[in-house]
Order: structure tokens, then sequence, then C-alpha cells
């Protein structure tokens, strides 16, 4: 195995230990503080560190050629990854459980395997296509559930948590065309963060009105400010560079598959942090998304051995 593949496996290991803990950490910081305020306060922090770090490269004599030449792309890669997927997780996690944002979050990296097909020609096997089908009724099981319990608040909630997925999945196929390009990894994601500061702080202003988007703020208890920072700087800054620069050196439907890491660290958290119960739609989505796993890989790990 060669030196750099194994550095992004480490990235990867690293990414989905940070992601993992970010579900119940931003689950936990709503409890002092709105989803809008909430992002857009960790987005400011993000968007201050990318100035920064683009001026100091700017002092350097650093030339950002490659990144002026597909701007758009790069733009839309900003847009969807941040403010876009950002803004529809903290709504969707508001009214709904971290659990189910577990669940749900199972067809992100599956969403990239049908992207990778259709954009970068990589091959399904049929056995995939079988165990994807089986994921899919999982989550929709899981996620559709609160109609039998009249729970509407909590499908709207779980409906966001899916477009979410959809735009977070789009922004990793166009983050693996741009590193085809050779743009630097901590480029496009402080780029993004920049775009997501200047998308929704506005809107937040606009909606909250200044005077109480500070106060909001200004009177955050410590352990709510702990929790935003940690998504500014190490789900924020940290994650998405490395996330980022691990696809250069492997395959994007490889890249994703470490994401299925992170309901190893987010349901514990959920459960012993944040008191929520493991609910039978829950157990019996998880047994049929584990059903559909457990095909769609077998092939490739036969394969491998």
């Amino acid at each position: 195995m060669s030196p750099k593949r194994v550095k992004a496996y480490i990235y990867l290991l690293l990414v989905a230990l940070i992601w993992g803990i970010a579900g119940p950490v931003i689950k936990f910081t709503l409890k002092g503080i709105d989803p809008l305020p909430f992002i857009s306060y960790r987005l400011a922090i993000s968007a201050v560190i990318s100035i920064i770090f683009f001026i100091l490269k700017i002092n350097r004599g650093k030339k950002f050629r490659q990144l002026r030449v597909h701007l758009p792309l790069a733009l839309l890669y900003g847009f969807l990854a941040v403010p876009a997927a950002l803004g529809l997780l903290f709504v969707g996690l508001d009214n709904t459980t971290v659990l189910d944002l577990t669940l749900i979050g199972i067809i992100g990296p599956i969403v990239v395997l049908l992207g990778g097909a259709l954009f970068f020609h990589e091959h399904i096997t049929k056995r995939e296509k079988v165990g994807i089908t089986i994921v899919l009724i999982g989550v929709l099981l899981n996620s559709l559930f609160p109609i039998i319990k009249s729970e509407g608040i909590r499908l709207t909630a779980n409906i966001l948590l899916l477009s979410y997925l959809v735009a977070d999945s789009s922004s990793i196929l166009i983050a693996k065309k741009l590193s085809r390009y050779n743009i630097k990894s901590a480029n496009l994601t402080n780029l993004a963060f920049i775009i997501g500061a200047l998308t929704l702080l506005p809107v937040t202003i606009i909606i909250y009105g200044w005077t109480d988007f500070y106060l909001q703020i200004s009177t955050l208890p410590l352990k709510y400010h702990l929790g935003v920072w940690y998504m500014a700087i190490f789900s924020g800054s940290i994650a998405y560079y490395l996330f980022v620069r691990a696809q250069k050196s492997i395959e994007v439907s490889e890249a994703v598959l470490f994401n299925y890491l992170q309901p190893i660290v987010t349901i514990p958290l959920a459960i012993i942090w944040l008191n929520e119960r493991l609910s039978t739609s829950f157990i019996l989505g998880a047994i049929i998304i584990a059903i559909g796993l457990i095909i769609a890989e077998y092939k490739k790990k036969r394969y491998n051995t």
C-alpha cells in the first residue's frame, strides 16, 4: 500500500471521529441557541480563519491560478457544502433525533457511489445495486415512521436531513472533480466557509435583527459556545480540509465508506449524553440497513482478500 493511500486512510479515520461527535454536539448546542444564529456564528468564526489563511498565503506570494480558472465550479462546491448542506442539517436536527440522523446519514455514501458511477464511470455491480435498494428501504422505513405516529414536525425534519445528504453528496462529487485540477484542498474548503458566511449571515440578520442575533451570542453560556467552536474549528476547518485532501489519493466511492464508521461514535453519545432512546423503527431500520450494506460490500471485500 502506497504511503499516500495510508495517509489518506488516517485522514479519513480522523474525519469519521470528528464528524461522529459532531451530530451530538449540534443537538446539544441547539438547546441554547436557535439553528440559524448557531450556524451563522459558527460560519463567522470559520470565515475569519479562512480570510486570515488567504491573507497569509498572498503575503507569501502564493498564487491561486487553478482556483480562479475553475472559480464557478468552486463557488458551486462552496454553496452546496456549507450554506446549503449545513443549513438543512442544523434546521433538520433541531426537530429530530441524532439517532435518526445516524440512520439517514447511511445513504450519503450511496448517493456518492451513484454519482461516481454517473460522472466518473465507476462500476456498480448487481450485488451492490441489490444492497443499495435494501439500505434505502431501511432508511425510508425509519425516516417515514413518524407518519404512523402522527409526528409531522419530525417527519419534516427527516426530509430536511435527506435534502442535506443530497447537497452534501453533490459537494463531495464536485470536490473530487476539482481535486483533479490540482486545486489545493485548503483553498477550496476555506473559500467554502467564506461563501457560507456571506450567504447566511445576512439572512440571519434580516430574520432575527442585529440586536436579537447579538444577544443570543453574547448571553450564550460557555458550554454552548464550546459546541459552536468545536463545529467551527474541528468539524469545520480541520475535517473539511482532511476530507478533501484524502480524495486526492483514493477513489471518491472508497473515501465515503469511512462515513459508515461515524455511528460507532454517534450512537453511544446520543444514548449516554443526550438520553435518546432506541425506537422499534430505529432497530428494525438498522437491521435492514446492515443487511443491505453487507450485501453491497461483500463482493468487494471477497476480491480484496
